[in-house]
């Protein structure tokens, strides 16, 4: 497989996510059916959710404009293997640990962004301000974000892909796996539904964990992994 691969499985990656987000937002809207497992008491009113989906359309249209580019000159610089296909001789445990570490890497950068972006109170009332106009969220929501916050957000993975390549190229399936699991991560931590399976993996964020977040502004800046708010005392 080669760039054109690398290019498109991301794009299908990213639309079918946002469109299992968008299903999942209309049933928690519309239905009350699964008030039972919400966090919060308190629902979002459907012309709210609505008035917000231009921007939320706007951002996941230029997610997919950027995340073209983006990975179109991150191939020709060689920062992913060429040619790559999966078979039995394929090293799992190479794709593994790429995953693992784009996932650590683009957590730690985006801790730091979200921390700045609450304690820089310019920053907070012109850019971030508008994503928590969501406290009580729902999964699409994760991208109702000013786009320049999005975009300063999606750095952190392209900075895990540029440390891996100073050692070996990435693998294109450890990128679409970080894609997979990131993108149905935020949806997750986002809904507003209790966590279940998540509880089940050690310092991995739970959607109380980021609630809490929404609902206090300060503090549990971490999104991925709990741990970064263990560790700079900042979890609620």
């Amino acid at each position: 497989m080669g760039k054109n691969e690398l290019i498109q499985y991301t794009i299908i990656i990213i639309v079918t996510c946002n469109l299992l987000g968008f299903f999942i937002s209309i049933i928690s809207i519309h239905t009350s059916f699964l008030n039972k497992f919400k966090i919060q008491k308190r629902k979002i009113k459907p012309i709210t959710f609505y008035k917000r989906l231009p921007l939320i359309f706007f951002n996941i249209v230029l997610l997919i404009i950027i995340s073209f580019f983006g990975l179109y000159f991150f191939y020709d610089f060689g920062f992913f293997t060429s040619g790559e296909v999966l078979n039995k001789d394929s090293n799992f445990g190479l794709i593994s640990a790429q995953l693992f570490l784009i996932l650590v890497i683009d957590d730690l950068y985006f801790y730091f962004l979200h921390s700045f972006m609450h304690k820089n109170k310019y920053v907070l009332k012109k850019i971030h301000n508008i994503h928590h106009r969501a406290i009580s969220p729902v999964a699409l929501e994760y991208i109702y974000v000013h786009p320049v916050e999005w975009m300063m957000g999606y750095l952190g993975p392209f900075l895990g892909i540029l440390f891996i390549s100073f050692f070996v190229p990435v693998s294109f399936f450890a990128f679409w796996l970080y894609q997979i699991i990131r993108n149905l991560h935020e949806l997750d931590v986002h809904s507003g539904f209790k966590s279940t399976l998540s509880k089940l993996i050690p310092f991995w964020g739970e959607t109380e964990h980021h609630d809490k977040h929404h609902e206090s502004l300060n503090g549990n800046y971490a999104t991925t992994f709990t741990f970064w708010d263990e560790i700079f005392g900042t979890k609620i």
